[in-house]
């Protein structure tokens, strides 16, 4: 009877082991990296006449790092962006949104790989 000898298999199960690890890792420096990029994003578009508005807007990252948001805290925010009856909308939110969701994926996706590299 013939004897197959699996080279590496020990090697192979521990990469396989670490990858939540990994993948777990990966999403948080995406979710970072994009919620930084949404605020600074949201920065460069916001409307300024005082500069409340742009000041306002923050960073937030959940205490695990598996969620992040840029939220903007100036009471005014939704006066601007959706406009009262004397002064028009001025929505510079959804054109951000548009961009994370175009971008998430291959962020993570970029990540994802080079966690994987390091293994």
């Amino acid at each position: 009877m013939a004897k197959t000898v699996i080279k590496g298999l020990d090697q192979l199960e521990r990469k396989l082991r670490g990858l939540p690890e990994v993948l777990e890792r990966a999403a948080r420096k995406t979710i970072k990296a994009e919620t930084h990029e949404a605020a600074q994003d949201l920065r460069r578009l916001s409307p300024v006449l005082t500069g409340e508005l742009r000041r306002s807007i923050q960073e937030e990252l959940s205490k695990g790092g598996l969620a992040g948001a840029a939220v903007i805290t100036d009471k005014k925010a939704t006066f601007v962006i959706h406009g009262t009856s004397d002064t028009p909308a001025n929505d510079f939110v959804t054109p951000v949104i548009q961009m994370i969701r175009r971008r998430f994926a291959k962020r993570l996706t970029d990540e994802v790989k080079a966690e994987l590299r390091k293994l």
